[in-house]
């Protein structure tokens, strides 16, 4: 089903540019002083890195502010802020934006290798000795989630349990306004919409599993919701920060990524 809610019907580069709109923080510091800008994405169109810098400029951030993609799948959000955080420690840039975006109402993911199928030889990727590993890419995410929780016998109740209190906790911190700060107005949308305050562990057991409708424990209620948004963080050298005064609300210690099986 395709996503629900009214973000949907603003265009992506509306999304990003909102997010990345210095005024996002009440100006924390001029739009001219951000140097480069990471936005991670991953279903892009051949034209998503002209939309972002379309998007970036529309914001009020100058031109001489670079700009670059990046995709690494479901972290690639993180990703752009890893990129921003190493420039800024190795010196390249004392400040800079990572970002991220997604728009699943115009990408729909049951629809992706219908229409846009990997380009790659055939042939060879089902002939080669690791044919196994590569076809394994194929497989959806759904499916990949049951073969998780059969590896680590994950239990679906434990699963509803906890798909429950998620709810119940983003519920409680949206009541107390807790996330009205982080939130930039995109047209009449003021809240994440995805939040279901009345959801318990008894109504989701009540779901059908979607991916393996026999022995499954993958629902429509406690897997991730299907919906558009962004987010952006600014990020600087302590330096700077000690310099412009600004309060200091997260630290960058270190990141790392490894692989695994395609399965």
């Amino acid at each position: 089903p395709p996503p629900r809610g009214p973000l949907p019907k603003a265009p992506q580069p509306r999304h990003d540019q909102d997010a990345t709109d210095p005024a996002s923080s009440a100006y924390l510091i001029p739009p001219s002083d951000v140097q480069d800008i990471c936005v991670g994405n991953v279903l892009s169109p051949p034209t998503s890195a002209v939309s972002f810098r379309m998007a970036a400029l529309s914001a009020d951030i100058p031109h001489t502010t670079s700009l670059s993609t990046t995709n690494r799948q479901c972290s690639s959000g993180l990703q752009a802020i890893a990129n921003i955080a190493h420039a800024i420690q190795s010196g390249s840039i004392s400040i800079g934006i990572g970002a991220g975006v997604e728009s699943m109402s115009s990408d729909p993911m049951h629809e992706l290798y219908d229409k846009f199928p990997p380009q790659v030889d055939w042939e060879v990727v089902q002939n080669c000795r690791h044919s196994r590993d590569a076809m394994g890419c194929l497989i959806p995410m759904g499916v990949t989630s049951e073969n998780v929780s059969k590896k680590y016998r994950l239990d679906r109740s434990a699963l509803d349990r906890f798909a429950a209190e998620s709810h119940r906790k983003a519920a409680r911190a949206q009541s107390l306004g807790k996330f009205r700060a982080e939130i930039t107005p995109v047209g009449d949308v003021s809240r994440d919409d995805g939040i279901r305050p009345d959801t318990t562990a008894e109504t989701l057991s009540k779901l059908k599993p979607v991916f393996d409708k026999a022995e499954g424990s993958t629902t429509a209620g406690n897997s991730s919701q299907l919906t558009d948004g962004a987010a952006a963080v600014l990020l600087m050298s302590r330096e700077e920060a000690v310099k412009r005064k600004l309060p200091i609300w997260g630290v960058w210690r270190s990141y790392a990524v490894e692989g695994v099986p395609p399965d």
